[in-house]
């Protein structure tokens, strides 16, 4: 029997209606003496510390470093039952065909599994990116044999195993020595999460510490003498009076320059228009569409990924999210139509359908490009849009707008550049007249991939004129501005910037590996690196902005320069490059990650490194019932806030963002009326802490405040 182990029913599904395994059992489809498996992603899970050793369950320094002296693996709870019909099903089997992903992850989820079951079949990997039914069977045209990609097994265990040794250890060392110092909170570590952390701080602190410079332009206003129309242009600064970046400082030479320009007569040195095609945005890959949903919605990195994942799995309308590319492979093209139809059904998108060409290809369409998967489109269903939240229809709907943006034609501008002296002044403008919407019909502006102009340019419409045509500057005036500081972090511009983190490395050699392998961090993981910064309070969200903790900047602070810095990635991925393509050895990467790891926590332990954490103090708050000191309390599962004085007051409070909830006095004085939420979503009301002393104060909510009283009953 040949067994197809792929990664998910969905992959799984699509695979065995190509092989003609029609008849579906638990887990299963079968057929011609094949058998179609699926994974739900890893299936198995690093063993945790106390799984080799019951004395490590106890946190403490004696007990690191902890080396497994033989990695184990073990069956995640939620995927025993899976587990169990793949485990029959390789006992019956003489080949695997291993299906999953075709990426490093994919490879592991698969043999992971062979590695524990002890399968000692042959093996083989279809290498397919698309599911559509002719990537399916040209994938199975060309199998290869399982030895060719066996190396990205190994590479993925190097990743997942020096993780392990990196953020357990850390994470323990970190914790253990906050405690000694008064700080009662995880210290949480993480090759990827470190440097995301260590992004914000450098980022805020530069803002904070920012000392804006005063520089000076001056802004002219030119009129041709036979009436065109008229149009402002910007002074160029010469080198010799500007700074770095080519601003004037010098407020009397700006005064001087306005005051020389002033009604008279200007020369055009040159004038030059051209035709720019804009091309198409590319279709959203998971980490464009977060970007592109935080900036216009401001939702959350993790909140566009679970609702990504809920058109695909619940609503079934558009192709998998966790993707990190942006294209397409051309047999999809032939799926066009069908998607068209499907989606021209529905009113909100009808207009957009009618108006396309299907005989239009964009850039999107390539081969060459694809990765793993490729980019989100939608589905040729007809989707019912009330039948969505209103999140899921936003990010529906920009997910299908940049799928019909690519049947229509390119955008095109003419973009015109003007050169003048005035005497021995020279000045600059440009401006841009839309002359073709193109793709622009369909998702306007928005995109990113639209032409930036330079700071000197506008959308101005310029009139036409030749060189040595001579116009009269009717005005001009110097402007005092200021350098700004660059703008915070939002949960877009972050995962961003972990895409591209490469431009914020200076060797070029580390440079270039963080460009190959995107950043830190994968499109499917970085949302949840995310979540779990803001859950350890590293991170606190304000409005669509993260800004760092102090403890989040303390931790950054006490952590070695090599655990936080992003070159740490780039180094490892060039040791795990070269083990996936047999060139290194697994074992010698472990030795080098193990020797790491425990010089590292021997200098923590030995003194040689302290943890300085003076900037990290237990939170506290003034208790608004007894007026004494309220102590955070963080558990595993729950934060609260609770009153020193137990015996006569005893207050507990939830926590809302790193402060006790909001409360007001109650009459009873025996307690204080706190705000709850209703039943009824985006309603509350308040009531009294000192229910159970008997006070059966209850007030609608008006505005954040206590209103009229209420029933008890209406609670």
């Amino acid at each position: 029997m040949q067994l197809y182990l792929c990664e998910k029913p969905s992959q799984a599904k699509d695979i065995a209606k190509v092989l003609g395994c029609n008849e579906r059992s638990d887990g299963a489809y079968t057929g011609n003496d094949m058998v179609v498996t699926w994974c739900f992603g890893h299936l198995l899970e690093q063993s945790n510390p106390e799984d080799y050793d019951s004395n490590l369950k106890q946190w403490s320094l004696e007990t690191l470093p902890m080396i497994p002296p033989v990695w184990t693996m073990k069956v995640t709870p939620s995927a025993k039952k899976q587990f169990t019909v793949i485990k029959k099903l390789l006992k019956k089997a003489q080949e695997v065909v291993i299906s999953t992903d075709a990426d490093r992850e994919g490879e592991v989820i698969a043999r992971e599994i062979l590695e524990l079951v002890g399968f000692n079949g042959s093996i083989k990997r279809l290498w397919l990116s698309a599911l559509d039914e002719a990537s399916v069977r040209k994938a199975l045209a060309n199998i290869k044999p399982g030895a060719d990609t066996e190396g990205l097994y190994y590479a993925g265990l190097g990743r997942s195993r020096a993780d392990w040794l990196l953020g357990l250890n850390m994470t323990r060392l970190c914790t253990v020595l906050g405690r000694n110092l008064g700080y009662q909170q995880a210290l949480s570590v993480g090759r990827v999460q470190s440097p995301t952390l260590r992004l914000v701080v450098e980022r805020d602190r530069l803002i904070e510490n920012f000392s804006p410079v005063p520089f000076f332009d001056v802004k002219a206003s030119f009129l041709g003498t036979d009436s065109s129309k008229g149009f402002n242009a910007k002074w160029c600064v010469p080198d010799s009076v500007a700074d770095e970046a080519g601003r004037c400082l010098q407020r009397p030479i700006a005064q001087g320059v306005a005051t020389q320009c002033a009604n008279q007569v200007a020369t055009v040195t040159k004038f030059e228009t051209k035709r720019q095609k804009i091309k198409h945005p590319l279709p959203f890959f998971l980490g464009s569409l977060q970007k592109a949903m935080s900036a216009k919605y401001g939702y959350s990195a993790q909140k566009v990924l679970d609702t990504a994942q809920s058109l695909y799995e619940k609503h079934k309308v558009t192709s998998y999210p966790r993707t990190d590319c942006g294209y397409m492979p051309v047999s999809q093209l032939s799926e066009a139509a069908d998607v068209m139809k499907a989606l021209g059904r529905v009113d909100a998108l009808s207009t957009w359908c009618n108006g396309s060409d299907l005989a239009l290809k964009s850039a999107c369409w390539n081969d060459k490009k694809i990765t793993a998967h490729h980019a989100m489109i939608p589905k040729a269903v007809t989707p019912n849009l009330s039948a969505m939240s209103e999140m899921e229809r936003n990010v529906y709907l920009a997910i299908t707008s940049r799928y019909i943006a690519q049947f229509y034609p390119v955008a095109e501008d003419d973009a015109t550049v003007i050169h003048l002296s005035v005497g021995q002044h020279r000045f600059r403008t440009a401006g841009k007249v839309e002359r073709a919407k193109g793709w622009r019909v369909v998702i306007g502006k928005e995109s990113d991939t639209d032409n930036k102009e330079s700071d000197d340019s506008s959308n101005q419409s310029l009139p036409l004129m030749v060189e040595g045509q001579q116009l009269k500057c009717t005005k001009a005036a110097f402007e005092e501005k200021k350098t700004k500081p660059p703008s915070r972090y939002t949960e877009g511009t972050l995962i961003d910037a972990m895409s591209n983190v490469a431009k914020l490395v200076d060797d070029p050699r580390l440079k270039a590996v963080l460009k190959e392998t995107a950043g830190i961090g994968t499109e499917a993981t970085r949302a949840g690196i995310l979540e779990t910064l803001k859950s350890r309070d590293y991170l606190i969200p304000k409005g669509k902005q993260l800004i760092s903790s102090k403890a989040g900047r303390a931790l950054i602070d006490a952590l070695p320069d090599a655990v936080t810095n992003p070159a740490m990635t780039a180094i490892w991925e060039q040791a795990l490059d070269k083990i996936a393509s047999g060139d290194y050895q697994l074992d010698e990467f472990m030795v080098k990650q193990t020797r790491f790891i425990t010089d590292l926590v021997n200098q923590f332990k030995s003194g040689q490194r302290s943890l300085n954490l003076p900037t990290i103090i237990k939170p506290t708050a003034p208790c608004p019932l007894c007026k004494k000191t309220m102590k955070f309390i963080s558990t595993k599962k729950t934060k609260f806030w609770a009153c020193e004085n137990k015996t006569s007051c005893g207050l507990l409070l939830d926590d809302s963002r790193g402060s006790p909830v909001n409360t007001a006095p109650c009459r009873c004085k025996k307690g204080v009326l706190v705000r709850k939420k209703a039943t009824t979503k985006g309603k509350y009301w308040w009531g009294c802490s000192a229910f159970k002393s008997g006070c059966k104060q209850r007030h609608f909510d008006e505005k954040g405040k206590p209103g009229k009283s209420m029933p008890a009953a209406a609670a």
